[in-house]
């Protein structure tokens, strides 16, 4: 009689499997760590191409930023609802990046570098939201989940490596020397608080459990995106060079997937003023992202080409910086949301 009460009040659980194109297109890009971390194992016991390698994942990191620049000017729904910023963001950059640059450029590296961690966890907590948002799913804990997560696998990777060693063998050592020794300096801080963070993950971890298992709804294509996020994070912990690969390549790698749909979907709603939409209506999605190949390359070459470091070092930082910024609001606005229901 008591089992049977039981079974009449437990909740029926329904699985969702809400995708932004297939099964395959999701997976394989919740994936994309894994083909970058496993060429920084292959050639891990080769300096020279480890050095390459590494340089080629940055390389193509930077790639992905000015495409933020392109949704933002080239939809005026975007450019009104950020009037200010996208007129006086780039200024700011222009006049802060070289002053700070030739100040503190360890300190500018520093902060860079961690902006990037942040803005990458952000990208992937950002695809939970938005397989949450196509599964009527509430994933704010996923937000606090993530961070547990990479917060403990840096700390990991800090009390375990050579960071001297690490730095010399990708090639950062001889450049950024200052920042190295003052990185190192922060280690025995690190271990000692390593103990809290795998307390406080484990927290977290068990009442994310512990919402997820009394969900009435679970998203299968979230819950697959979590779980490679996860196996990323923990080789990060272990081997700091693979895992640090794959964390930046995937990023930019999901970015141009990721944008690729926005693109997509901007040529079907015909909105006006939103010139994102109209070119791809014109030369198709994949020819939107080839135009935009050819003009990122252009840029590539011409900043390698200047003489004047200092120009190149702006340029690229103030990208960055912009990219950023912008993709810190540009999937937030109404019109984003829009366009997520509608798929």
């Amino acid at each position: 009689m008591n089992a049977s009460r039981l079974s009449v009040r437990r909740p029926t659980v329904r699985w969702r499997a809400d995708w932004l194109r297939s099964p395959l297109h999701d997976v394989v890009m919740a994936s994309l760590w894994i083909p970058f971390a496993g060429a920084a194992l292959v050639v891990n016991d080769d300096p020279e191409g480890l050095r390459w390698l590494v340089s080629a994942t940055l390389l193509f990191s930077f790639l992905h930023q000015p495409l933020t620049l392109w949704l933002v000017y080239g939809d005026a729904a975007q450019r009104r609802a950020h009037a200010r910023m996208v007129v006086w963001a780039p200024v700011a950059f222009v006049l802060a990046v070289p002053i700070a640059a030739s100040t503190s450029p360890e300190l500018v590296a520093l902060v860079a570098g961690l902006w990037n961690v942040g803005h990458t966890l952000r990208q992937r907590y950002g695809l939970c939201r938005l397989y949450g948002r196509l599964g009527s799913i509430d994933c704010g804990a996923d937000n606090r989940l993530l961070w547990s997560w990479l917060v403990l696998a840096v700390f990991v990777a800090f009390a375990g490596a050579d960071l001297g060693s690490v730095a010399h063998t990708v090639g950062l050592g001889r450049r950024n020397r200052a920042l190295i020794e003052a990185v190192e300096s922060a280690q025995v801080a690190v271990t000692v608080l390593l103990p809290v963070a795998l307390v406080a993950a484990i927290l977290i971890a068990a009442r994310w459990i512990r919402i997820e298992l009394q969900r009435p709804t679970h998203s299968a294509s979230r819950l697959v995106y979590i779980g490679s996020t996860a196996a990323m994070l923990a080789v990060l912990a272990v081997n700091p060079i693979a895992g640090f690969v794959g964390y930046v390549g995937a990023h930019a790698a999901e970015y141009f997937l990721v944008v690729r749909w926005r693109v997509d979907r901007a040529a079907q709603r015909r909105t006006a003023g939103d010139a994102v939409g109209w070119l791809a209506r014109r030369v198709g999605g994949i020819g939107t992202m080839g135009l935009y190949a050819v003009a990122v390359s252009v840029l590539t070459v011409t900043i390698r080409a200047m003489d004047a470091r200092t120009v190149a070092s702006v340029l690229v930082l103030t990208l960055g910086a912009l990219h950023l910024l912008f993709d810190g609001v540009i999937w937030r606005s109404p019109r984003s949301a829009t366009a997520i229901q509608e798929n």
